[in-house]
């Protein structure tokens, strides 16, 4: 047991992600990379390329144009007053012009116009993608469900034979009656209805993206992607919404209306300026040709100008308004479906959470009823038939909630598809999809394996001036979790530290570290004292954190530990995960997984019923083989609980129970053989306590 000299502590994990050694799933990043952008995208593109071209044209009609003419007549040209001179004549000339006046300006306004066809085009082409985009995630978010029910059905069929001679055996001998069976029969023929369709169901949803451009092999499977617990209000929504293509589309016809808004008096006129140079012939007379150079500008216009005038003003300030009221109900029409997304969103996360609770509750009834030992009693075992339709109508819901809520934040990135901008309004604390009906093997190849240490003095850690190189060390030392404390100074010292640990995060995060939350005061525990945690909680939740770990020892309180201690020490953990934004996590003496366990409260029974990011166990001692089966004996004994092992090498404790005097690279190897010893049991890494003790890397 360590004995902490601070008020407050903080943990910041970091963990390093380790792809799996088998062939992964087809991912929704693999996805939208294979089925690129798009028909709808290319048709986009194409028209855009028309519209650039246009805007050439437009572009060379504003300017200088060359002419050029020719004719050829009879003539009877005046003299005087009684004479004619009549001759055939052959005239042609070449020059140029130049708009003028209203000419002028009517051809900028078109070159204004299509540049703003341009800017929409180009609008048009983001709104292709992100509809691509949008049918491509929900086309694979339709694939996974079909997937997981598919899954879900597996052992249905072998369930369902053994319930019915069960009922079969009751029904004989009197144990039920005939209405209960025949209810429970038909129950479980809609199960299995359902589970039928399955099949059908997964062929037309892997059709469907094929059908979107994405190349499927019969191996490949879709792998849930998680969901964000808590978006940003719809009034942050709002403020994003000047980027999207729709706002964007809009403000370009306020832009070309307002340019086009001044009609000075002179666009009434109709002008150009021509200068040109021509030759005349008569062919059937001698003497040389005729030349001639002219300039001149031409002019016209209305008869009645002024109102003309007025009209175009008139024209131009209501197509300006009109443009403005248009961009105005746009935006109010785009918050009105954001806020309808979010709601609905909100809603099925929070169908998800009630229907995961509901499956867990149900599934307890059933290892319940199994522990008890007397199935043959009759009620005991009609119960577990029950239970177990229960079961599965039970996660048919919970991964229709799932779906539900994926789709949802499908659409909510039609809204904001800029992945940065886009994880600052759904918020950084995701809830990641953990089938109930996955083996115990595949439970276990998800917890990867990740080295740590504590950093109880974290000043040189959170300080601009050596941050990069704390950072630097422990990588080095090859950690992958960092556990920071904070003292009380520091915590006191409000939005400074607020500040360093955000610069820490994000750094973290660079570097692709999981960053997680460790409060730890024995004293929280206590009812009256309680809410100190929950105003901890709140005053960081803001921060990017990836989980909260509590390191609350009930033995620092006295010992023996009563029963009220170890309710109490499980109340505050429900009130912490209730209250965190994190998922949580927890570090505990290993007695309440081992010897302790059956006492009341069972520990270990209502961690796994909270369903805790990882429980930390503190097995002190120098013996690497005692330690390594302690841990395995607790990953087999409670195979649900992601377990790690913590270890010291602090120099005051007694020699047997600390690693201390060892160098870097011994820890190093130590930590890799109990990797390859612990990992098979789901044992999911070792913490190092502390970082000031640990030696310096060479």
């Amino acid at each position: 047991m360590i004995e902490k000299n601070y008020t407050y502590c903080v943990l910041l994990g970091m963990t390093l992600i380790a792809g799996h050694a088998q062939a992964r799933p087809l991912s929704m990043a693999d996805v939208l990379a294979q089925a690129g952008n798009g028909s709808g995208y290319a048709a986009a593109n194409a028209e855009l390329e028309a519209r650039y071209a246009a805007k050439d044209q437009r572009q060379s009609e504003r300017g200088w144009q060359l002419f050029s003419s020719v004719s050829s007549g009879y003539y009877k040209e005046l003299v005087t007053e009684d004479q004619r001179n009549e001759y055939t004549g052959l005239s042609y000339s070449i020059g140029v012009r130049y708009p003028l006046f209203g000419t002028l300006r009517r051809r900028a306004e078109a070159v204004r116009s299509a540049e703003g066809d341009i800017q929409r085009g180009e609008y048009e082409r983001a709104l292709a993608r992100a509809q691509q985009r949008l049918y491509l995630r929900s086309a694979y978010a339709d694939w996974w469900r079909a997937y997981e029910e598919n899954r879900l059905c597996h052992d249905v069929s072998a369930a369902w034979n053994k319930a019915e001679r069960t009922l079969d055996e009751r029904l004989a001998g009197r144990w039920i009656r005939p209405s209960e069976a025949r209810l429970m029969r038909s129950e479980w023929t809609s199960v299995r209805r359902r589970c039928d369709l399955q099949s059908s169901m997964l062929a037309d949803m892997r059709a469907m993206l094929v059908s979107l451009g994405v190349t499927l092999k019969p191996s490949d499977t879709p792998a849930a992607s998680t969901i964000a617990r808590s978006p940003k209000p719809l009034s942050a929504w709002a403020d994003a919404l000047d980027e999207n293509p729709r706002i964007g589309q809009r403000q370009v016809d306020v832009d070309v209306a307002n340019a086009n808004r001044d009609q000075p008096w002179y666009t009434a006129v109709n002008s150009e300026f021509a200068l040109s140079a021509g030759r005349e012939e008569r062919p059937f007379e001698s003497g040389p040709p005729g030349y001639g150079v002219t300039a001149g500008i031409t002019f016209s216009a209305p008869f009645d100008v002024l109102d003309y005038g007025t009209a175009r003003g008139k024209e131009s300030e209501a197509r300006y308004q009109a443009a403005n009221h248009a961009l105005e109900a746009e935006r109010a029409l785009l918050v009105r479906e954001i806020g309808a997304v979010l709601a609905r969103y909100r809603r099925a996360v929070d169908e998800y959470s009630w229907r995961a609770e509901r499956r867990s509750a149900i599934d307890a009834i059933i290892a319940e009823e199994r522990q008890r030992g007397s199935l043959d009693a009759g009620d005991a075992a009609v119960r577990i038939i029950q239970a177990q339709v229960d079961h599965y109508n039970a996660n048919f819901a919970m991964i229709s909630a799932w779906h539900g809520a994926w789709l949802e934040q499908s659409a909510l990135q039609l809204f904001e598809d800029d992945q940065s901008k886009l994880a600052e309004l759904i918020g950084t604390s995701q809830i990641a999809w953990d089938a109930p009906w996955a083996s115990m093997s595949e439970v276990r190849q998800k917890r990867t394996w990740a080295q740590g240490t504590y950093i109880w003095e974290s000043e040189a850690l959170l300080s601009s001036a050596t941050q990069d190189a704390q950072l630097i060390a422990l990588q080095n030392a090859g950690m992958g979790v960092i556990h920071v404390g904070l003292n009380g100074v520091q915590v006191a010292a409000g939005a400074v530290t607020h500040n360093a640990l955000a610069g820490l995060i994000r750094k973290a995060h660079a570097k692709n570290i999981q960053v997680n939350l460790l409060l730890g005061d024995a004293n929280w525990m206590k009812p009256q004292s309680r809410p100190q945690l929950m105003a901890l909680i709140n005053r960081y939740r803001d921060l990017p954190f990836d989980g909260l770990h509590l390191d609350l020892e009930v033995e620092q309180l006295g010992w023996p530990v009563p029963d009220q201690r170890l309710r109490d020490w499980i109340a505050t953990l429900k009130d912490a995960k209730a209250a965190s934004p994190w998922p949580l996590a927890i570090s505990s003496h290993p007695r309440w997984f081992g010897e302790m366990a059956e006492r009341g409260p069972c520990v270990p029974c209502e961690v796994d019923k909270l369903g805790l990011q990882a429980v930390s166990l503190m097995i002190y001692t120098r013996n690497p083989g005692r330690s390594a089966d302690a841990a395995q004996a607790a990953a087999k004994r409670w195979p649900n609980i992601a377990f790690r092992l913590a270890q010291s090498v602090e120099p005051d404790l007694p020699a047997d129970l600390s690693w201390a005097g060892l160098n870097a690279a011994r820890l190093s190897e130590q930590s890799r053989s109990w990797q390859t010893q612990l990992r098979k049991s789901g044992v999911a890494g070792i913490d190092w306590q502390s970082w000031s003790y640990y030696p310096s890397t060479p």
